[in-house]
Protein backbone atom coordinates (compact mmCIF):
# COMPACT_ATOMS: atom_id res chain seq x y z
CA UNK A 1 0.00 0.00 0.00
CA UNK A 2 1.43 3.51 -0.78
CA UNK A 3 2.56 5.08 2.32
CA UNK A 4 2.87 8.94 3.00
CA UNK A 5 6.40 9.08 1.06
CA UNK A 6 4.79 7.91 -2.17
CA UNK A 7 1.38 9.34 -1.83
CA UNK A 8 3.72 12.96 -1.52
CA UNK A 9 5.55 12.12 -4.88
CA UNK A 10 2.20 11.50 -6.25
CA UNK A 11 0.74 14.87 -4.87
CA UNK A 12 3.78 16.68 -6.05
CA UNK A 13 3.93 15.42 -9.67
CA UNK A 14 0.34 16.00 -10.05
CA UNK A 15 0.38 19.72 -8.55
CA UNK A 16 3.77 20.35 -10.69
CA UNK A 17 2.29 19.38 -13.68
CA UNK A 18 -2.09 19.93 -13.57
CA UNK A 19 -2.05 22.92 -11.50
CA UNK A 20 -3.65 26.32 -13.83
CA UNK A 21 -4.93 23.49 -16.24
CA UNK A 22 -8.87 23.41 -16.42
CA UNK A 23 -10.55 19.45 -16.15
CA UNK A 24 -12.21 19.28 -19.36
CA UNK A 25 -13.00 15.60 -19.79
CA UNK A 26 -13.49 12.83 -17.71
CA UNK A 27 -13.71 9.61 -19.54
CA UNK A 28 -15.04 7.06 -17.00
CA UNK A 29 -15.25 3.32 -16.89
CA UNK A 30 -15.84 1.72 -13.70
CA UNK A 31 -18.20 4.15 -11.95
CA UNK A 32 -17.40 2.40 -8.37
CA UNK A 33 -14.19 4.46 -7.86
CA UNK A 34 -16.35 7.52 -7.23
CA UNK A 35 -18.03 8.73 -4.05
CA UNK A 36 -20.73 9.55 -4.14
CA UNK A 37 -20.77 9.10 -7.76
CA UNK A 38 -19.40 9.69 -11.59
CA UNK A 39 -22.58 12.18 -11.89
CA UNK A 40 -21.60 14.11 -8.97
CA UNK A 41 -18.06 14.44 -9.98
CA UNK A 42 -18.77 15.52 -12.87
CA UNK A 43 -21.30 18.46 -11.63
CA UNK A 44 -18.63 19.72 -9.56
CA UNK A 45 -15.53 19.60 -11.49
CA UNK A 46 -15.59 19.72 -15.03
CA UNK A 47 -14.66 23.41 -16.31
CA UNK A 48 -13.01 23.82 -13.10
CA UNK A 49 -9.10 24.80 -12.51
CA UNK A 50 -6.94 22.57 -10.54
CA UNK A 51 -5.68 25.15 -8.19
CA UNK A 52 -4.12 23.92 -5.07
CA UNK A 53 -3.41 19.99 -3.56
CA UNK A 54 -3.02 19.10 0.16
CA UNK A 55 -1.99 15.95 1.49
CA UNK A 56 -2.47 14.56 4.92
CA UNK A 57 -1.65 11.14 5.95
CA UNK A 58 -2.05 8.77 2.97
CA UNK A 59 -4.77 11.47 1.63
CA UNK A 60 -4.22 13.64 -1.30
CA UNK A 61 -7.18 16.51 -1.30
CA UNK A 62 -7.23 18.44 -4.98
CA UNK A 63 -8.59 21.92 -5.37
CA UNK A 64 -10.59 22.75 -8.08
CA UNK A 65 -12.02 26.28 -8.77
CA UNK A 66 -14.26 27.86 -11.07
CA UNK A 67 -13.88 31.03 -12.94
CA UNK A 68 -14.03 34.47 -11.26
CA UNK A 69 -16.89 32.99 -8.92
CA UNK A 70 -14.31 32.09 -6.06
CA UNK A 71 -16.30 28.59 -5.62
CA UNK A 72 -14.32 26.26 -4.99
CA UNK A 73 -14.97 22.01 -5.16
CA UNK A 74 -12.46 19.10 -3.77
CA UNK A 75 -11.80 15.58 -4.88
CA UNK A 76 -10.31 13.42 -2.10
CA UNK A 77 -7.59 10.54 -3.37
CA UNK A 78 -6.98 7.52 -1.29
CA UNK A 79 -4.72 5.14 -3.25
CA UNK A 80 -4.82 2.42 -0.42
CA UNK A 81 -3.48 -1.18 -1.97
CA UNK A 82 -2.93 -0.28 -5.71
CA UNK A 83 -4.19 2.98 -6.60
CA UNK A 84 -1.69 5.18 -9.72
CA UNK A 85 -1.58 7.81 -11.68
CA UNK A 86 -0.39 7.81 -14.56
CA UNK A 87 0.39 10.59 -17.79
CA UNK A 88 3.20 9.01 -19.90
CA UNK A 89 2.41 10.39 -23.41
CA UNK A 90 2.57 6.56 -25.08
CA UNK A 91 0.71 5.02 -21.94
CA UNK A 92 -1.57 2.91 -23.76
CA UNK A 93 -4.37 2.27 -21.28
CA UNK A 94 -5.32 -1.17 -20.21
CA UNK A 95 -8.43 -3.01 -18.35
CA UNK A 96 -6.99 -1.62 -14.58
CA UNK A 97 -7.38 2.05 -15.82
CA UNK A 98 -10.59 3.25 -14.54
CA UNK A 99 -10.29 6.88 -15.40
CA UNK A 100 -9.33 9.09 -17.42
CA UNK A 101 -8.70 13.03 -16.81
CA UNK A 102 -8.79 15.74 -19.31
CA UNK A 103 -6.78 18.75 -18.57
CA UNK A 104 -6.84 20.69 -21.50
CA UNK A 105 -5.23 18.38 -23.68
CA UNK A 106 -3.52 16.49 -21.09
CA UNK A 107 -4.36 12.62 -19.95
CA UNK A 108 -4.03 11.48 -16.63
CA UNK A 109 -4.65 7.86 -16.18
CA UNK A 110 -6.35 6.42 -13.22
CA UNK A 111 -5.03 3.43 -12.53
CA UNK A 112 -6.32 0.99 -9.59
CA UNK A 113 -5.40 -3.39 -10.29
CA UNK A 114 -7.71 -4.17 -6.83
CA UNK A 115 -10.33 -1.35 -7.24
CA UNK A 116 -9.61 -0.13 -4.01
CA UNK A 117 -9.02 3.42 -4.09
CA UNK A 118 -11.33 5.96 -3.48
CA UNK A 119 -11.76 9.66 -5.23
CA UNK A 120 -14.33 11.68 -2.98
CA UNK A 121 -15.98 14.76 -3.11
CA UNK A 122 -15.15 16.44 0.47
CA UNK A 123 -16.71 19.74 1.03
CA UNK A 124 -13.49 20.95 3.05
CA UNK A 125 -9.56 21.41 1.58
CA UNK A 126 -7.16 20.40 4.61
CA UNK A 127 -10.01 19.14 7.23
CA UNK A 128 -13.03 17.23 5.63
CA UNK A 129 -15.83 15.59 8.31
CA UNK A 130 -14.31 12.28 6.24
CA UNK A 131 -10.90 12.63 8.00
CA UNK A 132 -12.31 13.44 11.15
CA UNK A 133 -11.08 9.73 12.63
CA UNK A 134 -6.96 10.23 11.49
CA UNK A 135 -4.81 12.14 13.71
CA UNK A 136 -2.21 14.40 12.70
CA UNK A 137 -0.11 14.30 9.94
CA UNK A 138 3.04 11.99 11.20
CA UNK A 139 5.61 14.27 9.18
CA UNK A 140 4.51 17.55 10.90
CA UNK A 141 2.92 16.46 14.49
CA UNK A 142 4.46 18.19 17.61
CA UNK A 143 6.56 16.45 19.80
CA UNK A 144 4.31 17.43 22.75
CA UNK A 145 1.04 15.90 20.55
CA UNK A 146 3.07 13.09 19.89
CA UNK A 147 3.76 11.99 23.22
CA UNK A 148 0.79 12.70 24.57
CA UNK A 149 -0.73 10.53 22.31
CA UNK A 150 1.47 7.12 22.38
CA UNK A 151 2.86 8.03 26.00
CA UNK A 152 0.44 5.62 27.62
CA UNK A 153 -0.39 2.86 25.02
CA UNK A 154 0.31 -0.55 25.92
CA UNK A 155 -0.37 -1.92 22.18
CA UNK A 156 3.32 -3.11 20.58
CA UNK A 157 4.82 0.08 19.33
CA UNK A 158 4.30 -1.24 15.52
CA UNK A 159 0.71 -1.65 15.69
CA UNK A 160 0.76 2.09 17.27
CA UNK A 161 2.79 3.24 14.49
CA UNK A 162 0.13 1.72 12.29
CA UNK A 163 -2.82 3.36 13.71
CA UNK A 164 -3.74 6.28 11.59
CA UNK A 165 -5.70 7.87 14.68
CA UNK A 166 -2.56 8.17 16.55
CA UNK A 167 -0.63 9.67 13.70
CA UNK A 168 -1.21 9.47 9.90
CA UNK A 169 1.29 8.48 6.73
CA UNK A 170 3.29 5.37 8.46
CA UNK A 171 2.46 1.91 6.82
CA UNK A 172 4.45 -1.49 7.66
CA UNK A 173 7.41 -0.43 5.53
CA UNK A 174 8.14 2.41 7.37
CA UNK A 175 6.90 1.39 10.97
CA UNK A 176 10.11 -1.29 10.86
CA UNK A 177 12.27 0.84 9.83
CA UNK A 178 11.66 3.73 12.38
CA UNK A 179 11.53 1.48 15.46
CA UNK A 180 15.13 0.24 13.99
CA UNK A 181 16.59 3.32 13.69
CA UNK A 182 15.16 3.94 17.25
CA UNK A 183 16.21 0.98 18.14
CA UNK A 184 13.23 0.16 19.68
CA UNK A 185 11.47 -3.78 19.50
CA UNK A 186 8.17 -4.13 17.29
CA UNK A 187 6.95 -5.31 20.52
CA UNK A 188 7.99 -2.73 22.89
CA UNK A 189 4.81 -1.03 24.43
CA UNK A 190 4.95 3.07 24.54
CA UNK A 191 4.05 2.85 28.18
CA UNK A 192 7.18 1.53 29.23
CA UNK A 193 9.68 3.33 27.20
CA UNK A 194 10.94 6.19 28.87
CA UNK A 195 10.50 9.85 26.95
CA UNK A 196 13.62 10.28 25.68
CA UNK A 197 13.47 6.62 23.46
CA UNK A 198 9.76 8.04 22.49
CA UNK A 199 11.23 11.08 21.44
CA UNK A 200 13.76 9.15 19.18
CA UNK A 201 10.80 6.83 17.68
CA UNK A 202 9.25 10.37 16.38
CA UNK A 203 12.67 11.64 15.15
CA UNK A 204 13.58 8.43 13.58
CA UNK A 205 10.02 8.19 11.59
CA UNK A 206 10.33 11.97 10.30
CA UNK A 207 13.73 10.95 9.09
CA UNK A 208 13.06 7.92 7.18
CA UNK A 209 10.07 9.47 5.99
CA UNK A 210 11.94 12.86 4.53
CA UNK A 211 14.64 9.97 2.82
CA UNK A 212 12.25 8.29 1.30
CA UNK A 213 10.33 11.64 -0.63
CA UNK A 214 13.75 12.14 -1.68
CA UNK A 215 13.93 8.67 -3.37
CA UNK A 216 10.50 8.72 -4.59
CA UNK A 217 9.20 6.35 -2.34
CA UNK A 218 9.40 1.90 -2.23
CA UNK A 219 8.31 0.57 -4.67
CA UNK A 220 7.98 -3.82 -4.26
CA UNK A 221 4.89 -4.57 -7.13
CA UNK A 222 2.75 -2.14 -8.21
CA UNK A 223 3.66 1.49 -7.03
CA UNK A 224 4.63 4.21 -10.11
CA UNK A 225 4.79 7.87 -10.13
CA UNK A 226 3.28 9.90 -12.29
CA UNK A 227 5.76 9.31 -14.86
CA UNK A 228 5.29 5.18 -14.26
CA UNK A 229 8.89 5.20 -12.73
CA UNK A 230 9.13 3.01 -9.42
CA UNK A 231 10.02 4.27 -6.20
CA UNK A 232 14.32 3.91 -5.19
CA UNK A 233 14.42 3.67 -2.16
CA UNK A 234 13.76 0.18 -1.66
CA UNK A 235 18.04 -0.27 -1.81
CA UNK A 236 18.06 1.55 1.59
CA UNK A 237 15.66 -0.54 3.71
CA UNK A 238 17.31 -1.66 6.58
CA UNK A 239 15.38 -4.25 8.24
CA UNK A 240 11.90 -4.48 6.19
CA UNK A 241 11.14 -7.33 3.94
CA UNK A 242 14.84 -8.67 4.61
CA UNK A 243 13.52 -11.41 7.20
CA UNK A 244 17.00 -14.44 7.15
CA UNK A 245 19.51 -11.42 5.62
CA UNK A 246 21.90 -10.05 8.00
CA UNK A 247 21.55 -6.40 9.71
CA UNK A 248 23.63 -4.03 7.71
CA UNK A 249 24.59 -2.31 10.88
CA UNK A 250 25.80 -5.32 13.45
CA UNK A 251 25.53 -8.53 10.99
CA UNK A 252 22.82 -10.19 12.87
CA UNK A 253 20.17 -12.39 11.12
CA UNK A 254 17.06 -10.08 10.52
CA UNK A 255 13.90 -12.43 12.48
CA UNK A 256 10.55 -11.64 11.10
CA UNK A 257 7.23 -11.85 13.00
CA UNK A 258 3.58 -11.29 13.06
CA UNK A 259 1.85 -8.36 15.18
CA UNK A 260 -1.37 -7.75 15.02
CA UNK A 261 -1.68 -9.49 11.74
CA UNK A 262 1.18 -7.35 9.84
CA UNK A 263 4.77 -9.03 8.75
CA UNK A 264 7.17 -7.04 11.44
CA UNK A 265 10.99 -7.44 10.70
CA UNK A 266 13.86 -5.67 13.03
CA UNK A 267 17.36 -6.76 14.24
CA UNK A 268 17.68 -9.35 17.68
CA UNK A 269 20.64 -7.50 18.31
CA UNK A 270 20.40 -3.81 17.52
CA UNK A 271 16.62 -4.17 18.92
CA UNK A 272 16.57 -5.76 22.17
CA UNK A 273 13.15 -7.67 23.14
CA UNK A 274 11.52 -5.98 25.98
CA UNK A 275 11.86 -6.62 29.43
Amino acid sequence: MPELPEVESVGRALAADLTGRRLTGLRVRWGGVFEPSPGAVRAALLGRTLTGLHRHGKYLILRFEGEGNGDAAFLMVHLRMTGQFLAQEDYRPDSHVHVTFDFDGRAVHYRDVRKFGRLSLVEHGTHPQALAHVGPDMLTVRTADWLGRVRRRGAPFKSVLLDQGVAAGLGNIYADESLFLARVHPLARPRDLDETELREVLRRAKQVLRLAINHGGTTFLDFRNFHGQPGNFRRKLRVYGRGGEPCRDCGAAIERMVIGGRSSCWCPRCQPAPR
